[in-house]
């Protein structure tokens, strides 16, 4: 590729780019004009400067009368004079000229002059002598992109020109013999295609936001990069954009009913002209009411709708037991981080959601509230995301045993253990527990007995009753026949494994019971018929 073509194929691309990204349709203003000059032979530059003015006219919606261009042998210093004059007679002062320049620059010794080599012309143009044809013109703003590359061994050389060509000017100088393609062409569609390339959201490109975003690339670091004039003027005008904001970010946005990403986002697709309803919602935050915003859809334009969320609220009063003081009583939301002691007042709210510990939508949850050791509250509700839900809590004074299954429910296991053995300790009488409690109980209870020698009665008649419970009854009859043998004789302890154990044998007893009466019945009638026949053998002889 000749170093030509490796200079103005990146600036030409760039600039399309960077200016009619927008969609086709959009008003690019009629007081725009363009001068691009090709001081090239390259047939591949010339097909560039094509697709450049087609862009212009056709996405651009630039006047194709507007936008003239010289290129190759015609790039004259005479025509490009001629044609900034053809301009002037079409301009008034009010309008914009854009001249791109790209081609060979020189900085003769011993002159603080620019000049840029045109067909035929060993001396080039002055940049002074540029600026007097722009005056010429009568037009008030002229933004100059030079895109230049030199011969010249001292780059440094052209910081010294004096000269500030048009009203702003971005001045791109590089070594011909270091110029690289790829990475100019890569640099120019990473920093002017993307939103990000403007910096300040006002949907222009000036020349100083031009000048930062190029002057840190590496390929600039032994060439000239200098913007001069009115460097807030701007270079480019972007693609109208809507900007949408939240506080917190992450925010889902709709436009018109319509999900277009999440907070914080520079739209610039699919807007349409006129007003436009702008939403927002975000988990665990009150949906704010909707925004509009008017759209002309024109270059340049652009409009920011922002929100600060309002963090929805899990909230309500405890309640004491018998009127009495909630004070330090724990609220929770089971299988989640949150939880708060209440004061006297009894008021708890849970209003701080970030992202890691935000509830899931839909989904329906257990709100528990614990005073000491019994008093436990519990009410559920359902999680949508988006509205306040007032939950009031009553404290119950609780039963060891319904602590026990309170706090299975909640999959502490061995607090459902620790809070049964307390029950026990009061009390063996129990009432029935889930099953799947059971089996944990039942589980733990046999472990213990099986392990260790229990002395302690207690724990046998609870497991006993567990197996039961359970509908295991050969298991049950084994606890309480060993009830019988540890406990006192006489005790209710011992009573009641002999009232269980009939219970449970109740049907073998009854079988021996039959099994006796059917053999008493037995002998009864055999007795009875041997009686039969000795009377019956003593009336023979008698007759």
């Amino acid at each position: 590729m000749s170093r030509q073509k490796i200079i103005f194929i990146p600036i030409s691309i760039c600039v399309a780019l960077a200016i009619f990204v927008s969609t086709p349709g959009l008003s690019a203003g009629s007081n725009t004009y363009w001068l691009i000059v090709d001081a090239t032979p390259e047939a591949r530059a010339h097909e560039v400067v094509n697709t450049l003015i087609e862009l212009l006219t056709t996405r651009g919606k630039v006047p194709g009368e507007q936008i003239h261009h010289v290129e190759g042998d015609t790039a004259t210093s005479e025509e490009i004079h001629a044609m900034l004059q053809e301009i002037g007679r079409q301009t008034t002062v009010q309008d914009t000229l854009f001249f791109l320049y790209h081609g060979r620059v020189t900085k003769p010794r011993g002159m603080n002059a620019m000049h840029l080599l045109t067909s035929g012309d060993e001396q080039g143009i002055q940049d002074a002598t540029l600026n007097d044809w722009f005056r010429e013109t009568g037009i008030k703003d002229t933004v100059v992109i030079i895109d230049g590359y030199t011969e010249d061994r001292n780059l440094n050389a052209y910081y010294a020109n004096r000269e500030t060509l048009g009203t702003a000017a971005l001045n791109s100088i590089q070594s011909a013999e270091r110029a690289n393609a790829t990475v100019l062409l890569q640099q120019f569609y990473d920093t002017l295609t993307v939103n990000t390339t403007d910096t300040n959201d006002n949907r222009q490109l000036s020349i100083i936001e031009s000048y930062e975003l190029l002057r840190t690339h590496p390929e600039f670091m032994d060439g000239i990069l200098a913007p001069t004039g009115d460097v807030e003027m701007a270079l480019l005008k972007l693609s109208p954009a809507l900007k949408v904001t939240t506080f917190p970010e992450g925010a889902d946005i709709s436009i018109n009913d319509v999900e277009v990403g999440s907070t914080p986002k520079l739209i610039t697709e699919n807007l349409q002209q006129g007003t436009s309803t702008v939403t927002v919602k975000k988990a665990g935050y009150v949906i704010p009411p909707p925004k509009t915003v008017e759209l002309q859809l024109e270059l340049g334009e652009s409009a920011h709708v922002a929100w600060a969320l309002e963090p929805i609220a899990i909230h309500g009063t405890v309640i004491g037991v018998s009127d009495e003081s909630p004070a330090d009583a724990v609220v929770w939301i089971d299988g989640t981080t949150h939880q708060q002691v209440v004061e006297a007042d009894g008021i708890y709210r849970f209003d701080e959601w970030k992202n890691s510990d935000v509830l899931p939508l839909g989904e329906t949850y257990a709100l528990y509230v614990k005073q000491g050791d019994l008093n436990y509250g519990l009410a559920t509700f359902t999680f949508d995301g988006y509205t306040d839900i007032a939950q009031p809590l009553q404290l119950v004074k609780r039963t060891w045993f319904e602590v026990a299954q309170i706090e299975f429910d909640r999959h502490n296991h061995q607090g459902a253990v620790t809070a049964f053995q307390n029950g026990i300790e009061r009390t063996s009488d129990f009432p029935q527990m889930s099953p799947d409690l059971t089996v944990l109980l039942l589980s733990s209870f046999a472990d213990a007995v099986e392990k260790q020698d229990v002395q302690d009665v207690t724990y046998l008649v609870v497991t006993a009753k567990l197996a039961g419970q359970h509908g295991q009854p050969e298991l049950a009859k084994k606890y309480w026949e060993e009830v019988k043998v540890k406990a006192e004789k006489g005790s209710p302890a011992t009573k009641l494994a002999s009232q269980r154990l009939w219970q449970l044998n109740r049907g073998r007893y009854l079988l021996n019971i039959g099994l006796i009466v059917l053999l008493v019945v037995l002998l009864a009638s055999g007795a009875w018929t041997f009686f039969r026949f000795r009377k019956s053998k003593r009336a023979v002889p008698e007759s």
